[in-house]
């Protein structure tokens, strides 16, 4: 299994041989949760309702996903959404539990934020501020790689932007609270 991407990455930019397999280089993206069929299932179904760069992105994602898997997105996204369901319900308890289900999503999605903040983005920029105190042959090579991984994460979206705008765009799902 690969973590990291040779799709569009400076340090590769003609891709990755397998020596032995092929004799053309081969490009793809790292390991990312936008592969899970699991959330991108969920935003079908609650209605989540991406910017077009991330929409695209997720889109290219899915070409990670099992075959199965694709299809069940598809077929969830050509219903009308659990949020225009539950609207059309009218019934207060079923708006609390579907807002429920959205807070858990955003809450995952928060969540992930941190932990790629903890683990990528701030390690990279350790990196980048060693490499720049270091004056030896050794840390010029090791600079490029911080460099190219700073603003990508392992799929190869800009990182932060984009899992931002995703839980930005959960919260529009949120139902429009009555009142009495």
């Amino acid at each position: 299994m690969y973590i990291l991407r040779w799709k569009d990455n400076p340090s590769m930019p003609k891709g990755l041989v397998y020596e032995g397999v092929q004799t053309e280089p081969t490009e793809y993206s790292g390991t990312t949760a936008a592969q899970s069929s699991v959330l991108q299932c969920i935003d079908e179904l609650l209605g989540v309702k991406h910017e077009e760069k991330s929409r695209a992105f997720l889109t290219c994602m899915k070409s990670y996903m099992p075959p199965a898997h694709r299809k069940l997105i598809q077929d969830i996204s050509v219903q009308p959404s659990l949020r225009d369901f539950v609207q059309q319900q009218a019934n207060e308890y079923l708006n609390k539990a579907f807002d429920v289900c959205v807070s858990k999503l955003l809450a995952f999605r928060s969540y992930h934020i941190n932990v790629v903040s903890h683990f990528i983005t701030v390690p990279a920029a350790r990196a980048r501020q060693l490499c720049k105190n270091s004056q030896d042959s050794e840390g010029e090579i090791v600079s490029r790689a911080p460099t190219s991984r700073e603003e990508r994460g392992t799929g190869g979206s800009g990182i932060m932007t984009f899992l931002k705008t995703v839980r930005d765009k959960t919260k529009d799902v949120f139902l429009p609270q009555t009142s009495k």
